[in-house]
């Protein structure tokens, strides 16, 4: 049975896939799904783009309002049906990118420093690839990697939801869903850990309540072109700064792949987290401090303080 359901998962991805397609995408909706701290002006310095991932919320990278940018703002790209937009289009990875380095053009800006999560790390490189001529540096954070990462990332979370059920011992899809939170919180290899599994099991209950829970129609929206998502052979990449920053963990993406994405890109340096999953932002107390280092910008205090 178990061998049949994996047999019809991917058709099943399929079927949404080509649901999904009569989405437009953001510019054909007349959507503007990037918003900006307040600080942004044309002719600024730098610029900060975040971009979360598949049903993230931008509220993730609530620490990096608080870097001191000087002459600088942070502007953030949102999801479909996230953060206040509809949703009515999806996520189009290379169109995304490409309003991002349009923003950034009608800006102005010196330097762009654009940090992707997840799915949004491909949305980040696809904005670095068109900016050529400004000076660029990407912060890659769990990052989805080209074809067929987002067909096989799909396959192996359904998989890891069934898991979850299992030992959740079918109380409620909650359940379920919190326990998948701590699979990607540390990994499947760390419930045998005593203290990392009584870790995972309070931030998992922490989150009773909050998690979003997507269906079909925003799930395929933010996801659909992952799955075919993939870097020319010459990306334009050879002047960005591009840092990796990925848990060894990672159940998403795992971390042979990502390693050779990374050499392919190819990338400036790569950090590996040990012991840590997919969500780092929650997990890894110093990632924002290591991106920020790579960036080579500094804290400061936040804003009116």
């Amino acid at each position: 049975m178990i061998l049949r359901t994996f047999r019809l998962v991917p058709v099943f991805l399929l079927a949404l896939l080509a649901a999904c397609s009569g989405l437009p995408t953001a510019q054909d909706a007349d959507v503007m799904p990037i918003v900006h701290d307040g600080n942004a002006h044309r002719g600024m310095k730098r610029a900060v783009v975040v971009i979360p991932g598949a049903m993230a919320s931008v509220g993730m990278f609530e620490p990096v309002l608080d870097w001191d940018l000087g002459d600088g703002a942070v502007l953030a790209y949102r999801f479909p049906g996230l953060d206040g937009t509809k949703l009515n289009h999806r996520l189009d990875i290379a169109a995304a990118g490409e309003l991002i380095a349009e923003t950034m053009d009608k800006l102005e800006v010196e330097e762009v420093y654009l940090i992707g999560f997840s799915t949004g790390g491909p949305v980040a490189l696809e904005a670095a690839r068109r900016l050529p001529r400004k000076e660029v540096s990407v912060a890659l954070i769990s990052s989805a990697g080209p074809f067929p990462a987002g067909i096989e990332a799909s396959v192996e979370g359904f998989f890891d939801v069934v898991g979850a059920l299992v030992r959740s011992h079918g109380t409620s899809m909650e359940d379920a869903w919190l326990e998948n939170y701590r699979t990607l919180l540390y990994g499947r290899k760390h419930y045998v850990n005593g203290d990392t599994a009584k870790q995972s099991k309070v931030l998992a209950e922490e989150q009773r309540g909050q998690l979003l829970t997507p269906g079909p129609r925003m799930t395929m929206a933010h996801t659909a072109d992952l799955m075919t998502w993939t870097l020319p052979q010459d990306p334009n990449l050879a002047k960005a700064k591009i840092g990796v920053f990925h848990g060894r963990e990672d159940t998403v993406f795992p971390i042979g792949p990502t390693s050779r994405f990374a050499v392919s890109i190819p990338a400036d340096g790569m950090k590996i987290y040990d012991g840590q999953g997919h969500i780092l932002f929650v997990t890894a107390p110093t990632l924002w401090d290591d991106v920020r280092t790579f960036f080579g910008l500094k804290a400061g205090p936040p804003p009116g303080k």
